[in-house]
């Protein structure tokens, strides 16, 4: 019995054995640290200056495979997670792989995938049409993807390319007993490219997990031209909120905005109907083989601000100018410097740190390094 057992068991591994040499698993991450002067870093309006996990890219750490299933079908998995560099802790304490976690099939039809994953409409920005794909600190993240959720547990995901057209499709469960719509959240992006013009906007509505009658809804749109080695970027966002969670998401820490976030994530007033219109242009040039320049302009009109625990605080103005230059040491390691300036009007003064000192802008200049493995 059990040298028939044995005999079985061997010849499971042998058979396993082959269909691992048909798939592949790839272990990868980034590594991105920088040191920053802040002018206004608190609510007394004090600067300081302190090494941050990043400018221009989140560290991570993450593993992912593929199997040829045969027939042009493959199986497909992500798993990664989030890291600060300065410190080591986790971005997110508790959660593994708080940025992937996903399993899919992709084929002829495109790719489907379930789990932890990127909205369409964060990859979208991410990935074609935000100047500073989506930066990574407070003070030049903020919009226009940070004024949605970026990625989303529970979801499942759909991309297809069609003569030209790219489609996103993402449906995230509430998980929520008794209702569906709870919790739940959809999201598209679609996207045509054309020589070096490319076209792209998205759609996201994320339904409050406290009360279904409120949601928070983004609407995007954006056009890149490419001209030899500048590349001009342009896009626009509307906001509609009543669930309280734009001021979670685009609010620097130490702000009263951010400090007014409770314990389920929401920074506003559930009811109140917060509404934000906006544009960023930008452009990235490539001077040399080595040395890339980028430089973007963000700006946000918001009404009906509400902050938990003030109310409705009244409308405001929100300005941002970054630029960014990168140098690369190699095709692996790449150094850079940051500067970006914000300034706030009114209402979204509450968004910046220094606000109760009477501050209304906010300036950082870095220098940081990153590795690519």
């Amino acid at each position: 019995m059990k040298k028939s057992s044995l005999l079985l068991l061997a010849a499971g591994l042998t058979s396993g054995g082959a269909a691992f040499a048909q798939s592949n698993v790839t272990i990868y991450g980034i590594v991105d640290t920088s040191v920053r002067y802040i002018s206004n870093d608190n609510q007394q309006g004090q600067s300081n200056v302190r090494m941050d996990n990043g400018a221009i890219a989140n560290s991570r750490i993450g593993f992912k495979g593929t199997e040829d299933l045969g027939g042009g079908l493959k199986a497909m998995f992500q798993l990664e997670n989030g890291f600060s560099s300065d410190t080591g802790a986790m971005s997110s304490p508790g959660v593994l792989f708080n940025r992937q976690s996903w399993v899919g099939l992709a084929g002829n039809f495109g790719k489907v995938s379930l789990g932890r994953q990127n909205t369409p409409l964060f990859d979208l920005l991410a990935d074609h049409f935000d100047p500073l794909t989506v930066g990574n600190y407070e003070s030049n993240s903020w919009l226009p993807a940070a004024g949605s959720l970026i990625r989303t547990s529970n979801m499942i995901k759909y991309y297809g390319s069609f003569s030209g057209f790219n489609l996103g499709l993402s449906y995230a469960a509430g998980e929520k007993a008794g209702s569906t719509r709870t919790g739940s959240q959809i999201s598209s992006s679609l996207q045509y490219t054309t020589g070096p013009f490319s076209v792209g906007g998205g759609w996201q509505q994320t339904v409050s997990a406290l009360n279904s009658s409120y949601k928070h809804t983004t609407i995007n749109l954006n056009a890149s031209y490419k001209i030899g080695a500048v590349k001009l970027f342009g896009g626009y966002f509307n906001i509609k909120d009543d669930a309280g969670l734009t001021p979670t998401y685009i609010s620097m820490p130490g702000s009263l905005a951010a400090n007014a976030v409770d314990s389920n994530g929401v920074g506003g007033t559930l009811g109140i109907k917060r509404k934000d219109n906006g544009y960023f242009l930008g452009t990235s040039y490539q001077a040399t083989s080595a040395l890339s320049l980028t430089g973007a302009f963000y700006y946000d009109k918001s009404q009906n601000v509400s902050i938990n625990g003030l109310g409705n605080v009244g409308d405001g103005r929100r300005y941002a100018l970054v630029g960014w230059a990168e140098y690369a040491l190699s095709k692996r390691t790449q150094l850079y410097t940051t500067i970006d300036y914000n300034k706030a009007k009114d209402a979204a003064r509450y968004e910046l740190p220094g606000q109760a000192a009477g501050k209304d802008n906010v300036t950082s200049v870095g220098v940081g390094i990153r590795h690519i493995f």
